[in-house]
């Protein structure tokens, strides 16, 4: 069977809905190559077995749980990590911390969005590197990671391995940007799963046979099914200015 390019979603209590919602939104349609899990940071069945997203009862069923994720053997491609002001807390949490960083070695990619991008940093693995987080957030908490290149303004920032999107929205047109980097088309993929070599977890690695023409091209088919008006220029950021 032609291999699939796995997506793990870190989920918790009140994480903001469209932090995750939105850039699947611009990921899924339209293909069968991308499949999503979504994996519980609790480590703790939710009542009747939901997590709640943001304060507005929505619920969603994790596929699994933090320590299922660490312990399941089957090769995934990227760590998808959310925002949300509940998730602040995680920051100071050494063990959990130290859990996803182990994900994070694992993956061929990260992608987070808004506040989703402190968790990463406070792991470590952005010293050095280019990342954007949420601006109304921007000046208060980015100081607290001081070896991260911070970049306000940003629709969203790639750096190796490492696709921070900025506020919210800003993680839809980052999810179209992750499938032009990321989409093999069907006749390019084969039954081989990909292997991160040993000392290369931090780099960027493109799938095994990737076309950029086919990647984008496909990435602006999904933008215009699905009506969306993909700002492919990351730079091309109005809210650095109006978040000043």
């Amino acid at each position: 069977m032609p291999r699939k390019h796995r997506i793990l979603a870190l989920v918790f209590h009140e994480f903001e809905n469209l932090d995750l919602f939105g850039p699947m939104g611009a990921i899924i349609p339209g293909s069968d190559y991308y499949t999503l899990e979504l994996v519980n940071v609790h480590n703790l069945p939710s009542p009747n077995g939901l997590e709640s997203s943001i304060k507005n009862g929505i619920g969603i069923t994790p596929n699994m749980t933090l320590t299922q994720a660490l312990e399941d053997t089957k090769p995934f491609s990227t760590l998808f990590i959310p925002g949300g002001l509940s998730m602040m807390h995680f920051l100071e949490d050494a063990i959990l911390l130290e859990k996803i960083g182990q994900l994070v070695l694992r993956a061929s990619t990260v992608f987070t969005v808004c506040t989703g991008s402190l968790i990463l940093a406070a792991t470590g693995v952005l010293d050095g590197r280019g990342a954007t987080c949420n601006k109304q957030l921007f000046d208060e908490v980015t100081p607290k990671y001081p070896h991260v290149i911070w970049k306000k303004k940003a629709r969203w920032v790639q750096d190796r391995k490492y696709l921070t999107a900025s506020g919210v929205t800003a993680g839809i047109d980052a999810g179209f940007a992750f499938v032009a980097r990321t989409y093999l088309a069907p006749e390019d993929r084969d039954d081989r799963p990909e292997i991160i070599a040993e000392g290369q977890a931090d780099n960027e690695s493109f799938p095994r046979n990737y076309d950029s023409e086919k990647a984008i091209k496909y990435a602006r088919h999904v933008a215009r099914m699905v009506e969306h008006c993909w700002n492919e220029d990351p730079g091309n950021d109005p809210f650095a200015v109006t978040s000043a």
